[in-house]
């Protein structure tokens, strides 16, 4: 499987499953960077319920690592932190009038 994107042009999602922790933190950086830049409200990142023993690095911990971290500071506002899927609410700023659609062509190419 691989990770998909869908954008409504109001709050992107991006599923992560089938994705490798690096690919997972990478992707998930970039949609967040992205949808500030677009004026987004907010993204939904949908991790999975993590099936490993706590000590084993999976997605959701490392996307809790990143956010809690503060390196994302500048985009976002918050986090709503549920089972299987994150919710992260934006900073206001960006374009709201733009509105094509994010693709994960957009989000791959970013460094």
């Amino acid at each position: 499987m691989k990770p998909r994107l869908m954008d409504d042009q109001a709050r992107p999602e991006l599923d992560l499953h089938g994705c490798s922790v690096d690919e997972a933190l990478r992707l998930s950086r970039a949609l967040i960077t992205e949808s500030s830049r677009r004026g987004r409200d907010s993204v939904r990142i949908i991790h999975g319920k993590s099936t490993t023993g706590s000590k084993s690095r999976t997605i959701k911990s490392a996307l809790t690592e990143l956010i809690d971290s503060g390196q994302l500071s500048l985009h976002v506002a918050s986090t709503y932190k549920s089972e299987g899927h994150m919710l992260v609410a934006l900073r206001k700023g960006g374009n709201k009038y733009r509105s094509n659609r994010i693709t994960l062509r957009d989000i791959k190419k970013r460094p």
